[in-house]
């Protein structure tokens, strides 16, 4: 059998490295930058590359470490962790030559990722341009990796196909927020950040590689996707492959297949960003193990045509992004999608993003209430880094607040009625109009849905249908744009729901 094209040219990339440190000077990876900001809390990993038995002294502040590069060149170090601090200090790395890396302060870091709603940059949502005006924020550092050529409809020119492949494809550097450096960020991150800042008082990085598209599979390593059958069959012909989302495999024709035909294009070792495990290779090895507190994530549309699969790539991502960290099960918060009228497909993805919650040290930012029902990229973002952000304050920071609404707990039949138990009802259950609930429905046997009433007793609520006399399931707030409103006591909302009645 021949081998994927992909190992190929990872073959060639570590030959052409290996002769290039035969005698090279020493190098960093692009993380490392001056401004950044170092994970407060945890020890501290520094490395790259120099010529092979090289002995090379890293400085960061007044501590000093010493090491050899390997035979291929690599060389890495541990910094012991450090307390948060505003005062600046150096990075020097001295060899046959020397870098220098200056202004780091040591705080909180966060990586946030996913697709084109996380990229969406602050100066295009509503109020944008006024907002990062007021960002003149020295201890709100940002590393904006975005991607050239970004993932448009559009036909890549010859020097965009040249930077197609992992290695090239994601750059940027460390910067100081400002408001030009803010109006070019994600929006979702801003409102992220700026918050953790306010509340947190200590120094904030935000890493973000967010990119317009790109579904799951792209962010899983090659690796772990071949080891899976399943996984791997999603490499197999890709431009016609049905497990491939069909925006995804057109959007890579629009951009590739006008000067590729569709069968050289899938046996081709030409790449696109959303090919699986592109985005991995160009977006997270090169970060991997700079030191972070947690990700954030809003990423679901370039999968919502196969849930099942979702069900499987979602928590294969949080495990791959854990181990090549090795930090342990580090914080994964993530964005469940919002309402999109005559997004059919939505409330069973939806339903997905809820069962990822059982993946240990996760949160879900449930957004049913503030979403644009016609628009894919909700413009007004503020909320969605909000909710996040909440989630990061209890879950991570351990601060006193209900981060999240009313949660599904249990469900008894109880005659011809439900009785439906939460947790995360702080202040109690109620509606945001104080109006009657609405939302919810009932099956029987049959499978057929018919709407349903329910009313509030305490942290329960009872749920019952004249339609449905033995009611077997019931939903909540199950459509692509659904009118449904349940909350508590701190205003956040419930997440739509289905579930069988045991």
């Amino acid at each position: 059998m021949a081998r994927p094209s992909f190992l190929i040219s990872l073959a060639v990339i570590a030959l052409l490295r290996d002769t290039a440190t035969v005698s090279a000077e020493v190098t960093l990876p692009d993380v490392f930058s001056n401004h950044m900001v170092l994970q407060r809390g945890v020890p501290l990993p520094v490395w790259g590359t120099a010529s092979a038995g090289e002995h090379i002294s890293i400085t960061l502040g007044n501590e000093t470490l010493r090491t050899i590069a390997d035979q291929h060149g690599d060389w890495s170090v541990k910094f012991a962790s450090r307390e948060a601090r505003n005062e600046p200090v150096t990075l020097t790395v001295e060899a046959s030559n020397t870098l220098t890396v200056t202004d780091i302060v040591v705080g909180e870091v966060w990586l946030c990722s996913g697709q084109s709603n996380m990229h969406w940059p602050l100066k295009n949502g509503n109020n944008g341009t006024a907002e990062a005006e007021s960002c003149n924020l020295p201890n709100l550092r940002l590393l904006n990796r975005s991607g050239n050529p970004y993932t448009n409809g559009t036909q890549f020119t010859d020097a965009e196909l040249a930077n197609c492949v992992p290695e090239k494809y994601l750059t940027g550097n460390w910067a100081v927020c400002s408001p030009a450096t803010a109006a070019e960020f994600s929006a979702v991150a801003m409102s992220f950040g700026r918050e953790l800042l306010d509340q947190l008082h200590v120094p904030i990085g935000l890493i973000h590689n967010g990119t317009g598209g790109t579904p799951t599979e792209a962010w899983i390593s090659p690796q772990t996707l071949h080891a899976d059958p399943e996984f791997a069959s999603l490499f197999d012909n890709w431009s016609e492959n049905e497990l491939i989302n069909s925006f995804c495999r057109n959007r890579a024709k629009t951009n590739l297949h006008l000067r590729i035909s569709a069968p050289v294009l899938a046996s081709s070792p030409l790449r696109h960003p959303y090919h699986p495990g592109f985005m991995y290779e160009s977006g997270i090895a090169p970060l991997a193990p700079y030191a972070i507190r947690g990700v954030i994530w809003y990423q679901g549309e370039s999968n919502v045509h196969n849930v099942d699969l979702h069900d499987r790539l979602f928590p294969a991502l949080i495990a791959d992004w854990r181990r090549v960290w090795g930090q342990g099960d580090f914080p994964f918060l993530y964005v469940q999608l919002p309402s999109l009228e005559g997004a059919t497909k939505w409330p069973e993805f939806r339903e997905s993003q809820r069962r990822a919650l059982r993946i240990p040290n996760t949160g879900m930012a449930v957004t049913i209430d503030i979403g644009d029902p016609n628009d894919g990229h909700p413009r007004d973002k503020h909320d969605f880094g909000h909710r996040l952000a909440i989630l990061a304050r209890a879950l991570v920071y351990g601060e006193a607040i209900e981060e999240t609404g009313p949660t599904l707990q249990a469900v008894t039949a109880v005659g011809h009625t439900l009785r439906l138990s939460f947790t995360h009802t702080t202040g109690g259950l109620m509606t945001k109009d104080n109006q009657e609930l609405i939302g919810f429905e009932l099956a029987g046997k049959d499978g057929v849905f018919m709407s349903a009433k329910a009313t509030i007793e305490g942290n329960d609520l009872v749920v019952f249908s004249s339609d449905v006399a033995e009611p077997a399931a019931v939903r909540y707030g199950f459509a692509g744009n659904p009118r449904c409103n349940l909350r508590n006591g701190a205003d956040l909302p419930a997440s739509p729901f289905l579930t069988q009645v045991p």
